[in-house]
């Protein structure tokens, strides 16, 4: 009877669901276990290339800080606060004499870039040492024009540590020569620390892919030299409106 059940129309279509439900799980473990060893290969990859300020050389090409949130009132989070903090020290401690700000810019009212290097102006940083990459719209992207468009041959990158890894792992697998500063100094929230963990957890995958495969970011644009001004990264607009600018540049936009 049994038999004659799973050769009815909705025995067969059962028999269907049964399978391409076993066929899912197996896939998202297959997944899931990918993503593990993924993981594991970036923190053991990352770690590696951390250091501390006595550990790190001088007069590197420059201290690279990726963007995150900043406040509608064009402040930074406190999670962008510590990596420009970082950034101010390893600055005044010689590490390099330029420092590569980069982030999304995709709109006046919500620009990384120009939040982030008005806060390290106004923290004494000098205005033509400050470097904007308007187009750093993902860690990839950010340690990927560090070389391409801005000529990094050493660096070192300023963020926390869980985003320390992802951007260092990228850095090794684009052959630049990148170390990263930790700059947890701040105790952030759990809600918080654990959204960047599993949001992470599954970034890393993508970094994988990019990287394997040398993805282009979307866009790349003309090549900054590091031993002019930063003030050339500036739009039109920001320079004219920009406090801390003593001499107007125009800039060639990408």
């Amino acid at each position: 009877m049994r038999h004659n059940d799973e050769k009815s129309p909705a025995g067969k279509a059962g028999k269907r669901v049964r399978y391409a439900m076993i066929i899912f799980f197996v896939l998202v473990i297959a997944l899931l276990t990918a993503l593990i060893y993924i993981n594991a290969t970036i923190v053991r990859t990352g770690s590696t290339r951390i250091q501390s300020r006595q550990e790190l050389e001088s007069g590197l090409d420059a201290i690279i800080v990726p963007g995150c949130q900043v406040y509608p009132d064009k402040t930074p989070s406190p999670m962008l606060k510590d990596r420009l903090d970082g950034a101010i020290y390893l600055y005044q401690e010689g590490v390099s004499d330029r420092i590569i700000v980069s982030g999304d810019s995709s709109s006046s009212k919500y620009d990384e870039p120009w939040v982030m290097r008005n806060y390290l102006a106004a923290a004494g940083i000098p205005p033509e040492a400050i470097f904007m990459d308007n187009y750093g719209l993902d860690t990839y992207a950010t340690v990927y024009r560090a070389g391409e468009i801005f000529k990094v041959q050493s660096g070192v990158i300023a963020t926390q540590r869980f985003h320390l890894l992802r951007a260092l792992y990228i850095a090794e697998r684009l052959d630049i020569d990148l170390a990263g500063y930790e700059t947890d100094f701040y105790n952030y929230r759990t809600g918080t620390v654990i959204k960047n963990t599993i949001r992470d957890f599954f970034a890393r995958g993508k970094a994988w892919w990019e990287t394997q495969f040398q993805v282009k970011p979307r866009y790349l644009g003309n090549p900054y030299d590091l031993s002019g001004s930063g003030l050339t990264t500036l739009s039109e607009e920001q320079i004219t409106n920009d406090p801390f600018a003593n001499n107007p540049i125009t800039n060639d936009p990408q």
